[in-house]
């Protein structure tokens, strides 16, 4: 396909004829789905097509300025659609594309639900697909190399929503008082926390983020949803309904209330700033944290003083991930993932 006068001048899918098994990252690529024409042909982008593959669990796309793609432009672009859109292309240039497909889950995905089975607990098929697409689009998106912890609150259990998604690292412990759920885990606002292992002040150069969707508001009148206060800026949700980082004196927005449900982003950028991105695309910094503060592990449902566990918190959580730093583009890929997860799992808000 050529790109240049918005026409197809020379279309060349060659996926058709690709049936050659290829064997990569411990998964086998099953024959290749039939091509089909590009649409959506500009000026520097088109749209790649394809026919479904039968049991097919994702997609790998190459584009190439070579017939025999010998150089790519898009090398292994996973995705889980039948289409792709190509962008960033020259005009006045031929390209040509091919797919592949896998029935097997991802490598990520597969270890984690290994790590479920071994706990005791046990996920339905249209949980594994779900937590499967998600790991692929973080992939896809570029930011699953930046999440430190993943928990995908899974599996109505202790055991399967303890498992962090991302590595054997950072298993959950639950105190009692929990409810398990499809719909994600609720403390009972009054003793039920989760300690995740993670590090409040572990980030690189003081830069790093929290992410939480949270499908309930808090009607417990207690203090918050998860966080540290020894850690200077965990976030939380305060009783007087107002999105807090916590610093020498905590910062609150009256942006975010009591009502709020959905992803939220909550992210240190540097030792002086916080920024905040939230479902909706809003955003709120601050210059006033210049702290990282003591080593605590987070908690989930509770803050974690020196003590221990305090001022409890009573939403129900569907996701809660640690990871580094994630500018605006990122961000909003990280929030519509968590989204489409929940809404695979018809439990979105």
């Amino acid at each position: 396909m050529k790109l240049g006068s918005n026409d197809i001048s020379t279309v060349k899918l060659g996926t058709s004829q690709v049936q050659a098994i290829y064997q990569g990252a411990n998964l086998v690529w099953q024959n290749a789905p039939v091509a089909t024409a590009a649409t959506g042909v500009g000026q520097t982008s088109f749209t790649a097509n394809w026919n479904a593959y039968t049991g097919a669990t994702y997609y790998l796309l190459d584009v190439s300025e070579s017939s025999n793609f010998s150089t790519f432009v898009y090398e292994n672009q996973i995705t889980t659609s039948t289409s792709y859109v190509v962008i960033g292309l020259n005009p006045n240039t031929t390209y040509y594309y091919r797919v592949r497909a896998s029935t097997a889950y991802d490598t990520d995905a597969q270890a984690f639900f290994d790590r479920v089975d071994t706990a005791g607990g046990a996920l339905s098929t249209t949980e594994q697909t779900a937590v499967n697409t998600l790991v692929l689009q973080m992939k896809a998106d570029g930011i699953w190399s930046s999440m430190k912890a993943i928990y995908p609150m899974v599996g109505a259990s202790s055991a399967a929503c303890a498992q962090n998604l991302k590595s054997s690292s950072f298993t959950g412990t639950f105190s009692t008082g929990w409810t398990y759920a499809s719909t994600g885990v609720k403390p009972n606002g009054t003793s039920a926390y989760m300690d995740t292992t993670l590090l409040s002040n572990d980030f690189t150069d003081g830069k790093g983020g929290f992410t939480c969707y949270t499908r309930t508001t808090d009607t417990s009148g207690s203090a918050l949803e998860y966080g540290s206060i020894d850690s200077h800026w965990i976030i939380s949700w305060m009783s007087e309904a107002r999105f807090a980082i916590m610093g020498s004196s905590y910062s609150s927005f009256s942006n975010i209330t009591s009502s709020y449900v959905g992803s939220v982003v909550n992210q240190r950028s540097s030792s002086t700033e916080t920024k905040i991105n939230y479902d909706g695309g809003s955003e709120v910094q601050s210059s006033s944290i210049t702290s990282l503060g003591s080593t605590l592990s987070v908690y989930l449902g509770a803050w974690h003083y020196s003590g221990g566990a305090q001022y409890f918190g009573s939403r129900e959580i569907a996701f809660f991930a640690k990871h580094d730093y994630l500018d605006n583009t990122e961000s909003q890929d990280l929030i519509d993932a968590v989204q489409a997860f929940q809404t695979t799992l018809s439990r979105n808000v």
